[in-house]
């Protein structure tokens, strides 16, 4: 069963909103998976060479916004392709990339409690949320089925982002927000890839 928890619900209106006034000057759903990569090149350029806090927030924000619209704009308009999808996808992991880049890059030379290197924390936090949003693929490849499960998502990781770093640029604590989000995405993945198997092994058990 897919998480019932996800902020994307929160900001479906929004995300709709935005997806009928992008139709209106005909911007495609590829069109708009391109912007979003836009806005999270943006964030990362705002962080590792400005080093503002807030605008790589606000260009986070509206990277997981535009995450939805590509999406929206197609079952608005009819236009939903599978390479649509692949691109969605691609794209997806790429805007990451940079997001994490600019976080590797703002805390290149910073340690947590003297002992934990942030470029450490960073690239692990990477890692995971690059592979939860793997195992999914995967696991829809080989049997049919949502299987988005767990707390830290693509939507949520992105918000998550979004909060805390809004909150460290007014009040500090960036690198402990980091660490749990470290935790977070580690912790969804072994759940996500241990109900994966039970599920895919449900499945073959049944199928017998």
């Amino acid at each position: 069963m897919p998480s019932v928890f996800r902020v994307r619900k929160i900001f479906r209106w929004l995300v709709n909103l935005i997806a009928k006034g992008l139709i209106k000057i005909r911007v495609t759903p590829n069109l708009a998976t391109i912007i979003m990569l836009l806005f999270s090149i943006l964030s990362s350029i705002s962080l590792a060479i400005f080093r503002n806090l807030f605008y790589f927030s606000i260009f986070v924000f509206i990277t997981g916004i535009m995450d939805g619209c590509d999406g929206a704009i197609a079952r608005l308009t009819n236009s939903s392709t599978k390479f649509g999808g692949f691109f969605d996808s691609f794209m997806d992991r790429c805007s990451e990339f940079f997001i994490f880049l600019g976080l590797l890059i703002y805390n290149k030379e910073q340690f947590l409690w003297k002992w934990f290197d942030m470029k450490l924390i960073v690239l692990i936090s990477f890692f995971a949320s690059i592979m939860i949003s793997y195992t999914r693929a995967r696991a829809e490849v080989i049997f049919e089925g949502d299987y988005d499960i767990g707390l830290m998502a693509r939507s949520e990781r992105l918000f998550y982002l979004f909060i805390t770093m809004l909150i460290s640029f007014f009040y500090g604590y960036m690198q402990i927000f980091l660490f749990f989000f470290m935790c977070l995405v580690i912790v969804t993945l072994i759940f996500r890839t241990t109900r994966i198997y039970i599920q895919i092994k449900k499945i073959e058990t049944l199928n017998v």
